[in-house]
């Protein structure tokens, strides 16, 4: 088994009750041709953790369908947290404390603070790198800047 891990259905399954996993296959969806919200939501979370991941430096898998090991139960909560409301149930206290304490270990991994386990096969270093956006103000040269460094400002 590999540093990196798909999550499925199963995984959901075992840390909530298998009820709720059957209800939000059946009941959750609108009609038969709605995809599972369950697939839905375990591919929105892999695509924010793999964001955040990106987002603090660090290399991700070449399959976009896996995420740290490690966290595997942040995932889970925060797929709870997407998909039990299309039931029409509140989450629980823990279900909310769990969600907000895998978002808080995610915002320290996207600011570089916590290290993520190597991917197996990682991304090519083109493919990884996130770019910052913005502008900067560049000077032309060191000392008291002058009224001629800010035309066209």
């Amino acid at each position: 088994m590999g540093r990196w891990v798909k999550i499925s259905i199963e995984d959901v399954a075992s840390y909530q009750a298998g009820a709720l996993v059957k209800a939000l296959e059946s009941k959750a969806k609108y009609s038969e041709t709605q995809e599972n919200p369950l697939e839905a939501a375990i591919e929105r979370i892999t695509a924010r953790i793999r964001s955040d991941v990106k987002s603090g430096g660090y290399a991700v898998d070449k399959d976009q369908s896996k995420i740290p090991g490690e966290l595997s139960g942040e995932a889970v909560a925060l797929i709870v947290e997407f998909a039990k409301p299309r039931l029409m149930q509140k989450l629980t206290a823990d279900e909310v404390n769990l969600a907000n304490a895998a978002r808080a270990r995610l915002d320290k991994i996207a600011e570089g603070k916590i290290s993520p386990s190597l991917p197996d096969d990682p991304e090519a270093a083109a493919e990884s790198v996130q770019a910052s956006g913005g502008c900067k103000l560049v000077r032309p040269a060191r000392g008291v800047p002058q009224r001629s460094d800010y035309n066209g400002l």
